[in-house]
This record gives C-alpha cells, sequence and structure tokens, in this order.
C-alpha cells in the first residue's frame, strides 16, 4: 500500500510539473503575442498565439486567451494565417479527445471559404465557388492521424504487457501473467493496425 501512494505522488508531481511548465511557456507566448501586435507585426503575433494555444493543459486560461486573440485576428488582413494557426493549434492538440472541436470546424469551414473564391486553385476542386468549397470542406475534413480508437487499444495493449512483464519479474510467473503479456501485444498490434 506504501509503494501505491509514493508511486501516485511521484506520477502526480510529474504531472503537476509538467502542467506548470505548460502554462508557463503558453503565458509567455501569450505575452509575445501581444508584445508583437503593439509593435504592429501580426504575422508574428500570430505565430506566438499558436504556441500558446498548442502549450494545451485542459483549463488553462493561457490557451483559451489565444484562441480569442487569434479569432479576433481573423477579422484583419491576416485573416487566412490566423485561420491557419487556429486550425493548426487545434489539430495538434488532439489526444483521446479534440479539445477546442468548435474552433477547428469553425477555421475549417472559413478556410475552405476563403480558398473556394479563388477558381485557379485546386485542380478538380470544381467550376463553381460553392463546388469548390464543398471540395475544400472534404479535404479539410479528411484527418489522416490515427483514429483515437486505435490509437487508445495500442495504448492499453502497452499498459497490460507492462504489466504482465511486471508480473513475471516479481517472480511470480502464472498463466494470468502470460496472458497478460499475449493480450497486451495483440491489443497493441491490432491498434497498430487500425491507426
Amino acid at each position: 500500500m506504501k509503494r501505491a501512494l509514493v508511486a501516485s505522488a511521484v506520477v502526480i508531481a510529474v504531472l503537476a510539473v509538467i502542467s506548470l511548465r505548460a502554462v508557463i511557456a503558453g503565458r509567455g507566448e501569450l505575452a509575445d503575442g501581444d508584445d508583437w501586435m503593439l509593435r504592429g507585426k501580426p504575422s508574428l503575433a500570430i505565430r506566438s498565439y499558436e504556441a500558446a494555444a498548442r502549450w494545451y493543459v485542459p483549463l488553462a486560461p493561457h490557451v483559451d486567451t489565444a484562441y480569442d486573440r487569434l479569432r479576433d485576428l481573423t477579422r484583419s488582413p491576416a485573416e487566412v494565417l490566423a485561420w491557419r494557426a487556429i486550425r493548426s493549434a487545434a489539430r495538434a492538440t488532439r489526444t483521446l479527445w479534440q479539445p477546442h472541436a468548435k474552433d477547428l470546424a469553425d477555421a475549417d469551414a472559413a478556410l475552405a471559404r476563403l480558398a473556394a473564391r479563388d477558381p485557379e486553385a485546386g485542380a478538380g476542386a470544381g467550376n463553381t465557388t460553392a463546388d469548390r468549397e464543398a471540395w475544400y470542406r472534404a479535404r479539410f475534413a479528411d484527418d489522416p492521424r490515427p483514429s483515437i480508437g486505435a490509437a487508445a487499444l495500442a495504448g492499453l495493449g502497452i499498459v497490460l504487457m507492462l504489466a504482465g512483464v511486471g508480473v513475471v519479474v516479481r517472480r511470480r510467473p502464472s498463466w494470468t501473467a502470460g496472458a497478460m503479456i499475449i493480450a497486451g501485444i495483440a491489443a497493441w498490434l491490432v491498434g497498430l493496425y487500425n491507426a
């Protein structure tokens, strides 16, 4: 029991340090973005706001503030850069869930609308603005990253396999440990195959 408490305390401490690092870095990037705006350099501000949004920690205030600043810049001449930064930050912070899913959807829609205005862009995108917008929306919706379910299954497989190895290392080899290892490897392989 004591070992479990010590292990839990270590895990919590490590997560706290990582979270603190992310919050400090995110706030620093946010301040840099504000500084760039005061200097009249919105493209550099967008880069800093995107970096602040990428330093994602659940409930960290700098993340929402960074998205707000980027949204404000979508009503400026740097509109395309701001929408791209929103899309990039939202996609970069996806884990088992998609933080800022609405911001990602808004960015995809806005970028599709903006790209559709150019009749020369997108070979095979269509002849009308509506056709081109639909084409771009479909391209933006395509997510080449592994599915969340497959990634979760692969992660679960690793945990199960390591738990089985832990039982064996403690010199308690058993059918249960062997089954855990085999099931873990199988889950990991299935998760990777379907990723």
